[in-house]
């Protein structure tokens, strides 16, 4: 079978399931990952014949798309913020919501900071502000799932962050202090859940998903009394926030020691990013 059968059966069977645009680009993340080449090269060897290995793992490859899984679980990557990160299904995919926290997270700090990221997940964040501000950074997750996955890509980049197993949610004790603590904790609210897509549900980790029914911003508290205790003077309080939550969290925090309160919004014009500073 050559790589343009392929892509005429790859078509057909994804008509049904994905627009045009997305079946196109499918083809061509799936491509470059199994051929291991860039777009341009696939394009220009359309009739070269897929040997019997690749042609067994992409149509496997095809049969979990037609499924919905995400492509970033089928071919086990993404890039974020110009990294690749390591996923499967104990982290939940990054979203561009979250890269534009890291990257405003960067247009604000300088370099060689202790960071903390609370509720890593893939450690996205924690391996873009490493390498973007060249940062001190340890991370912390409650499942050791998801920290065997971030520990790939630590390997797989030759990042030094420093993943800790925390629940957040617990009393423990520590003794160090950061510069700045950032967190993108679960904040889905259950009723939001008929909003969110069939393929998120199935595929991606509930854990790292949803918040509390009874306290919806229950990781939002439970950070920002761990960072009133251990961020530095003026050290600063970066959270990713539901839109729909976003109010009671800026309130949460207005009764605490934190000062200059700043919100940012996204593409959609939704309240997503907050940053918050401890007392000189």
């Amino acid at each position: 079978m050559t790589i343009k059968t392929f892509r005429k059966n790859f078509n057909e069977r994804l008509v049904s399931v994905y627009p045009t645009a997305e079946i196109n680009s499918l083809f061509f993340q799936l491509m470059e990952h199994v051929l291991n080449i860039g777009r341009a090269e696939i394009i220009l060897n359309v009739n070269s014949e897929l040997d019997q290995d690749v042609q067994n793992d992409v149509i496997q490859f095809m049969n979990r798309l037609e499924k919905k899984e995400p492509i970033q679980y089928i071919i086990g990557q993404t890039s974020f913020a110009g990294i690749p990160i390591h996923l499967n299904r104990h982290v939940l995919i990054p979203r561009p919501e979250t890269e534009n926290l890291v990257y405003w997270i960067k247009s604000r700090e300088p370099h060689n900071l202790a960071i903390l990221d609370i509720c890593t997940g893939s450690g996205c964040i924690a391996f873009a502000l490493e390498n973007h501000l060249n940062a001190r950074v340890s991370a912390w997750d409650i499942s050791n799932d998801a920290l065997k996955v971030a520990k790939q890509t630590a390997v797989s980049i030759g990042s030094n962050v420093s993943f800790s197993q925390v629940d957040i949610l617990k009393q423990f004790e520590v003794q160090d202090r950061w510069d700045v603590i950032v967190s993108n904790p679960p904040y889905v609210l259950e009723e939001e859940r008929p909003q969110i897509h069939a393929n998120v549900l199935e595929y991606e980790p509930h854990l790292a998903l949803f918040s509390s029914k009874e306290d919806p911003i229950q990781f939002y508290r439970a950070v920002i009394q761990f960072a009133n205790l251990h961020l530095n003077p003026g050290g600063r309080l970066y959270f990713e926030l539901n839109p729909n939550t976003a109010k009671a969290v800026i309130s949460l925090l207005k009764t605490t020691d934190f000062v200059d309160i700043v919100v940012e919004n996204d593409m959609q014009n939704q309240t997503r990013m907050l940053v918050a500073e401890t007392k000189k």
